[in-house]
């Protein structure tokens, strides 16, 4: 009987390791339902904010894809004032008349849209070109069904991307002007303009917002909202001979999303620590890329006994830096910038 026991517990035992290994390795598989939830307030009237740094929102919520596995989704939706758009299965929308709108939760099946968002939509679908413009069609007045699908995809999985089959509205939507302009952030550092204004880590303070004008990375016209920045800057030497064996005498720099002072909540570094810096001099000529940390305290830095131009790309959606010497435009393929 005694064997008997140690048999069946060994037997358990090799069942529950074998449960295990299928827990751990999931199956991607692609959604075939997606669908989001009729608003219960889709009937009252409101207003869109028109400045982007309103908070306000408004919200839709939608279940939330089989991908096979527990995977971490990024949830958007999609606004039309087109009618028979709205009745299209997501699969078969015509793309060029709907327009994307950003979560401000993106990980979350509940989403919260800035109504700032749904405005400049709605401007850009009705051909609004200006404040005039808008003014001049009496725009203000005029109450709008948005007809709304949402939007789940996988970050970096291509083919996860699925839009919801169903449609639902929001019935009496008023907007004001609002026009969606290009984002930036702020670079701090051993960094100087091209006609020689130097930043040399002036405190990313709100009290030196106007000088922080021009240490600026902004979005290209053509990617608002894709939280991708591009600036060029002239790095200032921290020595005429710098040591290449110490990361001290790099003309370093790190970036800030908000001017609220030396804090991590606004900082984009190379490291977690503060005082630390990445010497990337070994890599810049060819063009380097590397990875941000979120909240990070540390640098990038480059060796440099000249003034020199420098061209930078953050990604703050994927956390990636690319650094190229030199005065480049840039373009982009998918997310990789090419710099020209």
């Amino acid at each position: 009987m005694k064997k008997l026991s140690i048999i069946l517990a060994m037997a358990a035992v090799g069942l529950s390791f074998t449960s295990c290994k299928q827990e751990d390795e999931p199956q991607y598989k692609n959604p075939t339902t997606f669908t989001v939830a009729e608003p219960a307030f889709k009937d009252n009237a409101f207003r869109t904010s028109a400045e982007m740094t309103n908070p306000e929102t408004f919200n839709l919520f939608c279940t939330q894809p089989d991908y096979g596995y527990s995977a971490i989704c990024s949830y958007s939706a999609l606004v039309t004032l087109d009618e028979n758009e709205a009745k299209k299965d997501g699969k078969d929308i015509d793309p060029t008349k709907w327009i994307e709108l950003e979560n401000s939760t993106p990980a979350q099946a509940a989403m919260a849209i800035k109504t700032f968002e749904l405005g400049a939509a709605v401007n850009k679908l009705l051909g609004i070109t200006d404040q005039a413009d808008f003014d001049a069609k009496n725009i203000y007045n005029n109450a709008y069904k948005c007809y709304l699908k949402a939007v789940c995809e996988i970050p970096n999985i291509e083919g996860s991307r699925i839009v919801s089959s169903n449609t639902v509205s929001y019935n009496k939507v008023y907007v004001r002007y609002a026009e969606k302009k290009p984002a930036w952030i702020y670079i701090c550092g051993d960094v100087q303009t091209k006609d020689g204004v130097a930043n040399g880590y002036l405190a990313p303070a709100a009290s030196n917002y106007d000088k922080y004008e021009n240490f600026r990375l902004y979005e290209p016209k053509d990617l608002i909202g894709k939280k991708l920045f591009v600036g060029t800057f002239w790095l200032t030497p921290k020595k005429d001979n710098p040591d290449p064996g110490n990361p001290d005498d790099t003309s370093a720099f790190r970036f800030f999303t908000e001017l609220g002072g030396w804090v991590v909540d606004f900082s984009l570094g190379s490291n977690e620590a503060d005082f630390f810096t990445l010497p990337i001099t070994d890599k810049w000529v060819a063009g380097f890329s590397g990875d941000v940390v979120k909240k990070g305290l540390g640098n990038w830095g480059i060796h440099t006994p000249t003034v020199q131009p420098v061209t930078i790309v953050v990604d703050t959606d994927q956390l990636k830096i690319f650094v190229k010497e030199g005065e480049h435009t840039v373009e982009f393929v998918g997310r990789d910038p090419e710099f020209k």
